[in-house]
């Protein structure tokens, strides 16, 4: 049941960004803000490539105990802090179309950026200290942990994918300002 339950909110996190990413593909980011957008877009693909080289530094020369707890605490806490900046992403770059819903209405669907953002953030802040990781994360999954932060990724740059080549497709539909 523990482990249930340890899974449960990344999974949550995950379906959520995934399905968020699918329903907002068919929008084209606004031109006056994607300049900005499209930065941070390209930080948020970049980071984990940048992080990669400085936590292998880290855990050769540095921090040689407990390899397989810091390895995945690293993981889940990249992760979840990428989904925390790609919830803003949405919102900075999606803010005029929030009533993309099939069944959610425009102002539930802003606050449900903010809510997953929010969380993904605490989330990633509660499990900061790598004690505290251990003690509710680790110690009920165990090396699988690491599995669970790389799924997270893998769902992170799919939804990225699905964004990223939307908006790479979409042309505007002339003086009217309709997205085909």
């Amino acid at each position: 049941m523990k482990i249930l339950i340890a899974l449960a909110a990344p999974a949550l996190l995950a379906g959520a960004l995934l399905a968020e990413s699918i329903a907002l593909c068919r929008f084209k980011i606004p031109d006056r803000v994607k300049r900005f957008s499209k930065g941070l877009n390209l930080l948020l693909l970049f980071i984990p490539a940048l992080a990669v080289p400085v936590f292998a530094v880290l855990f050769l020369f540095v921090l040689k105990d407990r390899l397989c707890e810091r390895l995945s605490h690293a993981i889940l806490l990249l992760s979840l802090w990428l989904y925390a900046a790609r919830y803003y992403w949405f919102l900075i770059s999606y803010y005029k179309y929030l009533d993309f819903g099939i069944f959610i209405k425009p102002a539930k669907s802003f606050c449900l950026f903010i809510l997953f953002g929010v969380c993904s953030a605490a989330a990633a802040i509660y499990l900061m200290p790598l004690d505290r990781y251990v003690e509710k994360l680790y110690s009920v999954l165990g090396p699988a942990s690491i599995l669970a932060g790389v799924g997270l990724l893998l769902v992170f740059y799919i939804a990225a994918f699905f964004t990223t080549c939307a908006n790479k497709t979409k042309v505007s539909g002339g003086s009217r300002g309709i997205d085909r």
